[in-house]
């Protein structure tokens, strides 16, 4: 907490306190810290960090006139969600390491209790699937263009409100690799099969892989983490659900514009993310409180109006360089 407190930008405490997070873990635990390797790198960069590099282009030639508050913010926000984001992927492979204890049971007991809203999410999945097929990828493709859409709006339409958004991503990234450690499961799939083949496929070759993991220890995961980078299962919560909602909550306040869209892509989120089964029912409420407590949290670690207003209102050409 004393990391959030400093006079740092709220970005750089948060990813210095995920570090100090992630290299606590591998020292108790004695854990590799794994890198990516080959089509795993790129999936991530594909799938998390290009969005954020194509903010920070576009951004390049919007420095001429603009306000140095954006400028600082583009140089900021990518290697600070690099560093989040690297220590997400490390700690989602540790799961099983640092918490052996599995959920998955009682999770299940909450979707049989609540079985008809796990049927009408079947139901709706499949009648989108007449113009959203299956291996159309739509559950991925739809939270790119929020995060894509999201940076690229709000830097350029409502660029006081940029660090929020960004402060408010990384707190979610990081609250939420918290969260899979406090009551992890594997995923319902475990118990039945979604919708989707192709999915259900690499669902059981992420579970081979960690079972596979469990089985072998650390050193195992040293060797074999990095071509799998990606690969770590964790249900609950269901991360994808929170940030659709993050995104959605801050159009609602900050662009309208993109509302309707938005409202889409989340429903579709929060519906295909348990008729796939890769999350049971409750994973989804706890990822939106998650998303939550990240837009608030952000809104009190931005920086406060008045330093803000001050920033904004000088134009890059009368500020030091």
């Amino acid at each position: 907490m004393n990391i959030l407190k400093s006079n740092l930008p709220p970005e750089i405490s948060i990813s210095l306190l995920m570090i100090t997070v992630m290299v606590a873990f591998s020292a108790i635990f004695q854990l590799p810290i794994v890198y990516p390797t080959g089509e795993r790198a790129a999936f991530v960069g594909i799938h998390y960090l290009y969005p954020l590099m194509g903010v920070g282009v576009w951004g390049a030639f919007a420095f001429y006139g603009q306000r140095r508050a954006i400028a600082r913010t583009f140089l900021i926000a990518l290697p600070c969600y690099v560093v989040v984001l690297f220590v997400y992927f490390n700690i989602k492979l540790w799961i099983p390491h640092i918490n052996p204890y599995l959920f998955d049971e009682f999770y299940w007991e909450i979707d049989q209790k609540f079985r008809p809203l796990v049927e009408i999410c079947m139901v709706l999945r499949r009648s989108m699937a007449v113009f959203i097929p299956y291996e159309a990828n739509f559950y991925m493709i739809g939270y790119i263009a929020m995060f894509y859409g999201s940076f690229c709006y709000h830097a350029f339409r409502t660029p006081d409100k940029f660090s929020e958004l960004v402060i408010a991503a990384l707190l979610l990234q990081g609250l939420g690799t918290l969260a899979y450690l406090v009551a992890p499961a594997i995923g319902p799939f475990i118990y039945e099969a979604g919708l989707n083949p192709m999915v259900t496929a690499g669902q059981h070759s992420m579970l081979d892989f960690y079972n596979q993991s469990v089985a072998e220890g650390p050193i195992w995961l040293a060797r074999n983490g990095g071509k799998a980078f990606t690969v770590g299962l964790a249900a609950m919560p269901s991360l994808h659900s929170a940030a659709a909602f993050l995104f959605l909550s801050f159009a609602w306040k900050h662009g309208r514009i993109l509302v309707p869209l938005y409202a889409f892509i989340t429903f579709f989120i929060f519906v295909t993310a348990v008729a796939t089964r890769w999350h049971y029912l409750i994973d989804v409420p706890i990822g939106v409180l998650i998303a939550w407590v990240s837009v608030k949290g952000a809104e009190r670690l931005s920086r406060t109006p008045s330093m803000e207003t001050a920033t904004l209102s000088r134009p890059l050409a009368e500020l030091p360089a």
